[in-house]
C-alpha cells in the first residue's frame, strides 16, 4: 500500500457521539487487539459455539450495514460526497463492485418494507442470503396482493428461514403461491410449468467446438429440466466412488485431486463410450460412426498422426484404440410386480429397494442435516441385521458413506425422526 492510499486513522470510539458510530469504533478496536494464533486451544464445544456466534454476528452486522445503506440512500450521502450515486459511493469508498452495490441498495430498500425479516436478520436468526431470498420473493408477488396476505407470506418465509438454508428457502419461495392462495395454487403452478416446458422445448440448443491443437471439444447446451435431471442422475451413477471400477478421484501422475466438475466431465466421456452400437438411428445408412484414417505405419506403432473424418488430427496412440459406435439404451422400469420386502431371506438390499428408499428420502442422505445425494449412498439397517433387523423398507435408509461410518460406530446413536429421516448424535 502506497502513502497515497493509506486509510486515515479511525476516530477513537470514546470520542464518538452516536451509539452506532461508537459501537463500530469499539468493534474495530476489539479486532485490533484480537489474535487467532491460539485457536488450536479451543475445545470442540467452544469451537462450535464460536462458529455459530461468528456467523450470527455476520448476520447482525449485515443487518446494521443494510440499515446504514438505507439511511445513506434516504439522506443522499452520495451527493454530499460528490458521487453520482450511492452505488458509485460504495464502489469508491468500500470497494464493492457495481453489481454487488446495486444488490445491497436494492436489498436495503426492500427490507425497509419488510420489518419482520429485518428484525430477524438483526437478531442473527438467519444469514443475509436468506433475507435476500425473502425480499425477492415478496417483491415478486402481484401488486394486487393485500397487506394481510403479504404479512402472512413474510411470516411463513421468515419462519422457514429459521429451519432451512438459503437454497432450500429459495425452493420454498418458488411455491409461495400455495401458502397465500392454496385453492388456486395447483392451477397456477400447472399453467406456469406448462408455459415453461413449452418455452424450453423451443429453445433447446447444443453448441460444440473442436480444438485440434488442444485436442479438446467444448461447448454449451440447454435442455428441458426432466432431461437435465436424467443426465445428472446418469453422471452421478458413473461418478459413484463405490463402483467396482470408480473414476479416479486423484490424478495418478500429478497427485492432484480431481474437482467434482472434472469427474463429471470424465463421466460424460465414459457415458459416450458406453453407448452401444445398433440402437441409434442410422446416418447415411450406417450406425453413427467416427472414421479414423491412419497409415499402416501408424497402425503398427508409428508416430504419424491419424485423422478423423471431420478433418481433425488425433494422436497415433488414440488412433490405435477401438473406434466407438454410438447408441442409446433407455433405462425403463418394468411393469411387472417385484417383491421389495426380503425379510430375513437376504442381508443386502436389492436395487429396487434402494430406489424406493431414495424416493422416500427425497433424493438425499437420510440424515436430517445432510444434503448429499442418496444415489451414492449405502443401505443401512436401522435395527442391525445381526440383531434380528429385517431387510425391508421399514428398517432401511440410504445414507452417505461418512454417515454410514458414524451410524455403525459404537460412540454414536441413531434416532429415527420420521419415515426416511434419522439423526446421528454422540452417545451421552
Amino acid at each position: 500500500m502506497t502513502a497515497a492510499n493509506v486509510e486515515p486513522p479511525r476516530r477513537p470510539a470514546s470520542a464518538r457521539r452516536h451509539a452506532v458510530h461508537r459501537f463500530l469504533g469499539r468493534l474495530h478496536e476489539a479486532f485490533d487487539e484480537l489474535g487467532t494464533d491460539t485457536l488450536w486451544a479451543l475445545t470442540s464445544q467452544e469451537l462450535g459455539e464460536c462458529l455459530e456466534e461468528v456467523f450470527a454476528g455476520q448476520a447482525r452486522l449485515a443487518a446494521l450495514a443494510l440499515e446504514l445503506v438505507a439511511q445513506a440512500d434516504r439522506s443522499d450521502l452520495a451527493a454530499f460526497d460528490g458521487e453520482v450515486s450511492l452505488v458509485a459511493w460504495l464502489r469508491d469508498r468500500v470497494r464493492l463492485a457495481p453489481a454487488e452495490g446495486k444488490r445491497q441498495v436494492r436489498l436495503a430498500r426492500g427490507l425497509e418494507e419488510h420489518g419482520l425479516t429485518r428484525a430477524a436478520l438483526a437478531a442473527g436468526a438467519f444469514p443475509v442470503a436468506s433475507a435476500a431470498v425473502i425480499n425477492q420473493a415478496l417483491d415478486a408477488l402481484p401488486a394486487e396482493v393485500d397487506a394481510t396476505v403479504m404479512d402472512r407470506a413474510e411470516a411463513y418465509l421468515a419462519g422457514e428461514a429459521h429451519a432451512h438454508d438459503a437454497a432450500v428457502l429459495r425452493r420454498l419461495a418458488d411455491h409461495l403461491g400455495e401458502v397465500i392462495d392454496p385453492e388456486g395454487a395447483d392451477a397456477r403452478l400447472a399453467e406456469q410449468l406448462a408455459r415453461a416446458e413449452a418455452e424450453v422445448a423451443r429453445r433447446c440448443f447444443f453448441a460444440l467446438r473442436h480444438d485440434e491443437q488442444a485436442a479438446i471439444s467444448e461447448g454449451s447446451f440447454r435442455l428441458p429440466l426432466l432431461q437435465g435431471a436424467k443426465l445428472q442422475r446418469i453422471l452421478e451413477a458413473l461418478t459413484n466412488p463405490q463402483r467396482p471400477d470408480p473414476i479416479p478421484t486423484v490424478d495418478p501422475e500429478s497427485g492432484v485431486r480431481h474437482s467434482a466438475e472434472e469427474r463429471r466431465g470424465q463421466a460424460l466421456v465414459e457415458l459416450i463410450d458406453r453407448i452401444p452400437a445398433g440402437r441409434m438411428p442410422t446416418c447415411g445408412g450406417s450406425d453413427p460412426t467416427v472414421v479414423v484414417t491412419m497409415s499402416l505405419e501408424t497402425l503398427v506403432g508409428g508416430l504419424r498422426a491419424a485423422h478423423l473424418d471431420t478433418g481433425d488430427a488425433i494422436s497415433p496412440g488414440l488412433a490405435r484404440r477401438l473406434a466407438a459406435q454410438a447408441g442409446v439404451i433407455p433405462a425403463v422400469l418394468g411393469t411387472c410386480s417385484e417383491v421389495l420386502d426380503l425379510g430375513r431371506k437376504a442381508r443386502l438390499y436389492k436395487k429396487k429397494q434402494r430406489l424406493a428408499m431414495v424416493v422416500k428420502q427425497g433424493g438425499t442422505c437420510a440424515v436430517d442435516s445432510c444434503q448429499r445425494s442418496a444415489v451414492w449412498g449405502e443401505a443401512h439397517h436401522l435395527v442391525p441385521w445381526h440383531l434380528g433387523g429385517q431387510t425391508d423398507l421399514e428398517n432401511g435408509v440410504m445414507v452417505c458413506s461418512r454417515h454410514h461410518t458414524l451410524a455403525d460406530h459404537p460412540d454414536f446413536q441413531v434416532t429415527r425422526l420420521r419415515p426416511g429421516r434419522i439423526r446421528i448424535h454422540r452417545r451421552c
